[in-house]
């Protein structure tokens, strides 16, 4: 039996990192075009990569960046796009980086709650009604970071109108939108809106792997022109190993097989933790996700996941404190990642939690 079972971190299992794919493409990058990948580049990328992305979002290589992780775009554009003082609308919760770096950076967070069908729009109407326009809406709609869950068709339909009545951008974060265990597919808020609206960020951390540091972003080509000098002005050149051997995955057409290797052990993960949810005292709402890496729990009022985080290491049990991803509050909210550890653990995992919660 494991001394500490970790569900705090979003990574994906040792079992669904393919270090033999990895390798192969990587090798076949470099017989393929070897003084390009071991040389400097141009701070967008590896070019292939870019073309191969621009063909499957329907854009074109000058408006995509790709990045160390999707994060990066994020942060580029925050320190570009957006001055000190502007406002954002972060979900509420949200990604706990992506609030942490807006803070940051300066700016001014507007807080828009979170539903079971993602984020409150009616709200973020309510807001824009009353003077408060953000000029970036930054959202995860596809098993939200921590929330798990997944944006309505008639909210993407309402936000993208909000974004034309009031003028502001939206920023749709995806990088877990292909990991879907059941139900249908939704079109992506980019996909509805097009580019004249919307920005478009992804990665292949959740997909493939996260060590290969491969996300991307899709923007105008004059902002991208703008985020690619920043890039030039950070690290000189991206790391186009990692991007060369991402670009064979792709081209030989592998990345669709990977992904529903990905997603079958996802599912598994997050059966086994739904299982594990008898264990939690009674009043404990949660809605489990249709895909992705993350569980939401919201505890009975009067419960404090902060406080009780202490005991449940003590228990040998991590989780992260909800109140991690919130402005303010959240106290009595945590998120568990079932993606990095295996259903056996999970189980394991979910009694210590649940004996340390029933004894408060």
């Amino acid at each position: 039996m494991p001394d500490t079972i970790s569900f705090a971190r979003g990574a994906p299992a040792p079992e669904a990192l393919d270090g033999d794919l990895i390798a192969r493409c990587a090798a076949e990058a470099l017989a393929s075009d070897p003084t390009v990948i071991l040389s400097y580049g141009t701070g967008g990328g590896y070019p292939p990569l870019r073309t191969w992305l621009a063909e499957h979002h329907g854009t074109t290589a000058d408006c995509v960046l790709i990045t160390n992780g999707s994060l990066e775009g994020y942060v580029f554009l925050l320190e570009t796009f957006m001055s000190p003082g502007d406002l954002i609308a972060l979900e509420a919760p949200t990604y706990d980086r992506a609030m942490l770096q807006a803070q940051m950076h300066g700016m001014e967070i507007l807080s828009i709650p979170m539903q079971d069908d993602g984020m409150d729009v009616s709200a973020l109407a309510a807001a824009c009604a009353a003077g408060q326009v953000p000029k970036l809406v930054y959202t995860i709609p596809n098993f939200h970071n921590p929330a798990g869950s997944t944006l309505s068709l008639e909210k993407r339909t309402a936000l993208i109108a909000l974004a034309e009545q009031y003028d502001f951008w939206i920023l749709e974060d995806d990088p877990y939108g292909r990991l879907r265990f059941e139900g249908d597919d939704i079109p992506g808020i980019y996909e509805l809106a097009g580019p004249e609206r919307v920005m478009f960020s992804s990665s292949f951390s959740k997909t493939l792997a996260p060590g290969l540091r491969v996300g991307y972003l899709i923007a105008p080509a004059a902002l991208i022109g703008t985020l690619t000098t920043r890039a030039n002005q950070t690290y000189i050149s991206p790391a186009h190993l990692s991007e060369a051997a991402v670009h064979q995955v792709c081209v030989q057409g592998l990345l669709p097989g990977n992904i529903a290797r990905v997603t079958d052990l996802m599912r598994v993960r997050r059966d086994a933790m739904v299982e594990g949810l008898v264990h939690m005292p009674e009043g404990t709402i949660c809605t489990p996700p249709e895909g992705g890496f993350f569980m939401w729990l919201e505890l009975p009022e009067g419960m404090s996941a902060d406080a009780l985080l202490p005991k449940a290491q003590e228990a040998g049990v991590i989780y992260v404190a909800g109140s991690a991803c919130f402005v303010s509050g959240g106290e009595n909210t945590l998120r568990l990642a079932y993606s990095g550890v295996s259903p056996e653990e999970i189980a394991i995992g979910m009694e210590r939690l649940g004996s340390v919660l029933n004894a408060r």
